[in-house]
């Protein structure tokens, strides 16, 4: 059994229990013991001398002496409160900054939060015994802090972890404990905080060599399509000038790999082109002698998918539409009878003119006035003379081109469904050109080509091949720092880059998880997928030797009353228990 500091209710209770103890062994009577002996003149005049009034002090001295001992043993080992018996306590507020510069190592090995956390434990540990301690952190790990004892305040103290991503906030703690409470912010100085003038602040701080990606990014080569290139940004937040091996790696080929120096305190950017590796995950990371924080060191991106598109073409009496979409770069175009659609699962996506199977195929569609089926939009009869008077500037397929001269004989008179954006439509308002997203994707004309301008117009083929990439663009993945990541799939499961699957927590129409470390995580729900590219690109975090907070670096307040008084208690039942000896053989107690 382990004693912990008692309050001052059970400090009374465990009194009594053990004076009522003593009292009930002193009040027990032994049986006399019969002795037969030849007269009784003489005990009777022994009884006629002997005086009972000294036979009851010395009953009363050992009753006295004995729970004396008794409460010094009680007290020693039950330690209640200090201030109970008139010792100073203090009601200490620590606040750890958690922030991820924190795991920035240090000379000796450890990390900053390490010397973070033993910082914390001189404090507690200086004060007075019996003192209270509330322990807070500027991630909010702790949620309600409240005033508890050392040993459960060394127990949540020892919790805490750093956490990644994410801004410091100092929780406002002064308010719960009174005027008296003593405040502590330990912190190293890099975070920006603004502690009260109240608030005591100890410094962790201790410069190291670090280089950290700020960022990875991909972009697209402006006129060729499916090209793209890697920007890569570093920061050198070490004092002297550093040599740096930068590597960008993905599928499909050997990595990217440039050596460069970087001046102290300096960045410098990189552009890679990574049109040659294969879609997927593109990693970044840096390698030098010594780097003291490791989180920043690697990034991800996502590349979209860089092969051939392979599209079935069902047209009728056109021969246009096949021909334009064979000079499209990057498409491979195959003419298909409309019976082999629901065979072929070998295309990425489908063109139809003047034709729709009964069931949306399993693969995106472009389709110029399809016939009537289930799974398009609802028709109300025919247009006719009629022309494109306004369009959606903002889409990806319609963005920067202009249909202003489209004239039109007939089309259909199409009904939005829900979920369809309208690209294009008439003077009256009425869709001419519809887009969807529901799985799996379809543009519809609602005129074919040989009835309109538009294979006259210079944004034909532009039109074209924007709706084929957008119909077979993978979504974006969303670019996020570790901490918690909401995935916008609700009840997905999510698994990380090596196929693991994350433990995650279900949200309002999302789905959450906790990162620690920068990867590609993929949520999947039904027929849906979501990818999150999680990475420390933070300069401020690449930053770790810029102090924006001024701290105190040794300044320990201690307690004036530090001494613990229970060795000494139980000193004082030693040396009561030894009188009660010595008096017990001089027959001076009973």
């Amino acid at each position: 059994m382990k004693f912990t500091t008692l309050s001052s209710g059970a400090t009374l209770s465990l009194l009594a229990a053990v004076g009522t103890l003593v009292l009930l062994l002193y009040l027990l009577n032994s049986k006399p013991r019969r002795v037969p002996v030849s007269s009784i003149l003489i005990w009777r005049r022994v009884l006629r001398t002997r005086r009972s009034s000294s036979d009851r002090f010395r009953w009363w001295v050992s009753l006295l002496l004995a729970a004396a001992v008794a409460f010094a043993l009680a007290l020693g080992l039950a330690r209640p409160q200090s201030g109970w018996f008139g010792f100073a306590q203090e009601r200490v507020v620590l606040v750890l900054d958690n922030s991820m510069t924190l795991a920035t190592l240090t000379a000796d090995g450890r990390t900053r939060w390490d010397h973070a956390i033993e910082r914390a434990q001189e404090v507690m540990r200086a004060c007075a015994p019996g003192s209270w301690y509330m322990v807070a952190d500027t991630r909010r790990t702790v949620a309600t802090p409240r005033f508890e004892q050392l040993e459960p305040a060394l127990a949540r103290l020892g919790s805490l972890h750093v956490v990644p991503g994410g801004r410091p906030v100092l929780p406002d703690v002064l308010s719960r404990g009174g005027a008296d409470v003593r405040a502590v912010l330990i912190t190293d100085g890099v975070a920006e905080l603004q502690p009260s003038s109240q608030m005591q602040t100890l410094s962790v701080f201790e410069p190291a060599d670090n280089v950290g990606i700020t960022a990875f990014e991909l972009r697209s080569v402006p006129g060729a399509d499916r090209r793209y290139q890697a920007f890569v940004e570093l920061l050198n937040a070490s004092p002297g000038a550093k040599r740096v091996e930068l590597k960008v790696a993905g599928a499909g080929r050997p990595p990217a790999i440039r050596v460069l120096t970087i001046p102290g305190g300096g960045t410098t950017s990189e552009t890679f082109d990574v049109s040659a590796f294969d879609g997927g995950p593109l990693r970044a990371s840096i390698v030098t002698q010594y780097d003291a924080l490791a989180s920043d060191d690697v990034a991800y991106a996502y590349l979209p998918a860089n092969h051939i598109l392979r599209v079935g073409v069902v047209a009728s009496g056109d021969a246009r539409l096949q021909r334009l979409l064979r000079l499209l770069p990057g498409v491979r175009v195959s003419a298909v009878l409309p019976q082999q659609v629901g065979s072929r699962t070998d295309m990425d996506a489908w063109v139809f003119e003047n034709y729709a199977p009964e069931r949306a195929p399993g693969a995106p569609a472009l389709m110029l006035r399809p016939r009537a089926v289930n799974w398009l939009p609802a028709r109300e009869g025919e247009l006719t003379a009629t022309s494109v008077s306004s369009w959606l500037h903002g889409h990806p397929i319609t963005e920067g081109l202009s249909l202003r001269d489209v004239s039109i004989d007939r089309a259909l008179a199409l009904t939005a469904p829900p979920g369809a954006q309208v690209l294009a439509s008439d003077a009256g308002g009425r869709p001419l050109i519809l887009a969807s997203t529901s799985a799996p994707g379809w543009v519809e004309f609602a005129f074919a080509l040989r009835d309109s301008t538009l294979p006259l117009q210079p944004a034909f083929p532009a039109l074209l091949s924007n709706a084929l990439q957008w119909l077979t663009a993978a979504p974006p993945a969303l670019r996020s720092e570790p901490g918690l990541v909401s995935l916008p799939l609700f009840a997905a499961e999510v698994f990380d880059i090596h196929g693991l699957r994350v433990d995650t927590r279900a949200a309002p129409g999302a789905t959450l998880i906790e990162v620690q470390e920068p990867g590609i995580y993929t949520a999947m729900a039904g027929d849906r997928r979501v990818r999150a590219v999680v990475s420390v690109t933070d300069a401020a975090v690449t930053a770790v030797n810029t102090i924006r907070l001024q701290a105190e670096a040794s300044a320990l307040h201690a307690s004036p009353s530090v001494v613990d008084p229970w060795p000494g208690i139980l000193l004082a039942a030693a040396l009561l228990l030894t009188l009660e000896w010595w008096t017990y053989n001089r027959r001076l107690t009973v």
